[in-house]
């Protein structure tokens, strides 16, 4: 019999008959349904679950956090998130009619308000003493930016819609995108936010295969540090182009937001501060799946180097390309998923470039503790006046001024 060697085979050729490959995710972190860990946590947060143009004349079919819902605008204008079932006889209300009150359920006419509450029961004696006892499923909705967001935690600590100073900057318009689903958990998503060393790899093999993409500059492999804020984590990568050093950063906001600065910026050009450029939310639709949605921070004058409506397309966020075409130059989308429905962090050998990945899942893991012992994670706020300022953007500034007196800078 073969017997596995004694001495450590991390470094040894031809090692795969020897490996044991852990196959077991950690589902502390990962899991969203209601009643685990990952998923109370979650609870505490608002979650995007579709864009305003989605709503029409008939009920909108989402899941989010393992929970099957439709949302709905009625005719007053009001959007409702209801439980996809109906409390009557567990029809779907996907089939629902949608009225100037509410929702009407399409198999035997019972009619939901926004908050769940029923309306109307058609043909029952008893509708005055049900109206007191049933109720349909439903969760706060809130609209910001073209797309609505809903907070499915408990209801009698419901926290305000974090507006973070990015979002309310004057004379920036902000533009909704598209739904970008991809079939893995949502934190293989946010820890690929605080991953600069990617960009250096991964978003320069357009320019290898003669294709534009990111700015030609992110092919140097930067400086990196990163760091907590008051809502979440951060990178600051420095590079140095032609006599200026360029610090880019990127950040997460609470659980499921990050914020990246311009993919064009090229580092030429001195920058005290560079104006938002997208913010995502993060949807977790079930332990192995998820949706990003996102806005644009269009500035005046912006040149509009593509559709920002549609501007991820083009940087590999999809899986709608041929297989052969995503093989030759992969995305974001194509490295996330791949690592599999769910990565088994145990599998991984880290390095020093992959702090901001231990960072985040340190982040959640706190988070989720706080939960569980009756505490508000960072990203939860009741009021207004505690929403935490925001910090990522690109600066860029002459390489002459950072080794010269201070007194030049």
């Amino acid at each position: 019999m073969t017997q596995k060697p004694d001495a450590n085979i991390g470094g040894m050729p031809f090692s795969g008959y020897y490996r044991d490959i852990p196959k077991t995710p950690d589902m502390f972190l990962c899991s969203v349904r209601r009643g685990t860990p990952g998923g109370e946590y979650l609870r505490r947060f608002w979650h995007p679950v579709a864009y305003e143009s989605e709503l029409g004349n008939v009920p909108l079919r989402v899941r989010a956090l393992g929970e099957d819902l439709v949302v709905f605008r009625n005719g007053r204008g009001e959007i409702g998130a209801l439980f996809l079932n109906c409390n009557h006889r567990n029809s779907s209300l996907e089939f629902g009619i949608v009225e100037e009150r509410g929702l009407r359920c399409c198999y035997h006419g019972r009619l939901m308000a926004t908050d769940g509450r029923v309306l109307e029961f058609p043909g029952e004696p008893q509708a005055d003493r049900l109206r007191d006892l049933v109720s349909q499923g439903a969760y706060p909705t809130h609209v910001f930016g073209g797309i609505v967001f809903i907070y499915m935690g408990p209801p009698d600590r419901r926290p305000v819609f974090p507006m973070y100073d990015r979002l309310t900057l004057p004379g920036i318009e902000l533009v909704p995108g598209v739904r970008l689903p991809l079939d893995c958990n949502w934190i293989q998503l946010k820890e690929n936010t605080l991953d600069p060393a990617h960009t250096a790899v991964l978003h320069v093999i357009p320019q290898l295969r003669g294709m534009d993409h990111f700015a030609g500059e992110f092919e140097a492999f930067p400086e990196i540090i990163w760091t907590e804020t008051p809502g979440g984590l951060i990178y600051l990568a420095a590079r140095r182009v032609e006599g200026h050093v360029w610090v880019r950063s990127a950040e997460t906001l609470g659980a499921t937001i990050h914020c990246i600065s311009s993919i064009f910026e090229s580092g030429r050009v001195e920058k005290r501060a560079t104006p938002p450029f997208m913010t995502f939310w993060t949807l977790p639709v079930d332990d192995d799946k998820s949706v990003n949605f996102f806005i644009s921070h269009v500035s005046p004058g912006e040149p509009m180097p593509f559709d920002k409506r549609r501007a991820l397309e083009i940087f590999g966020q999809y899986e709608d390309r041929p297989y052969a075409d995503r093989q030759w130059i992969p995305g974001d989308h194509d490295a996330m998923v791949s690592q599999g429905p769910i990565n088994v962090h145990a599998a991984e050998f880290l390095g020093q470039m992959d702090r901001g990945v231990g960072m985040f899942r340190r982040f959640v893991r706190k988070g989720i503790e706080t939960v569980q012992a009756g505490g508000d994670p960072i990203g939860f706020y009741l009021d207004q006046s505690e929403v935490p300022a925001t910090f990522a953007n690109d600066s860029i500034m002459k390489e002459s001024a950072i080794a010269g007196d201070p007194g030049d800078r």
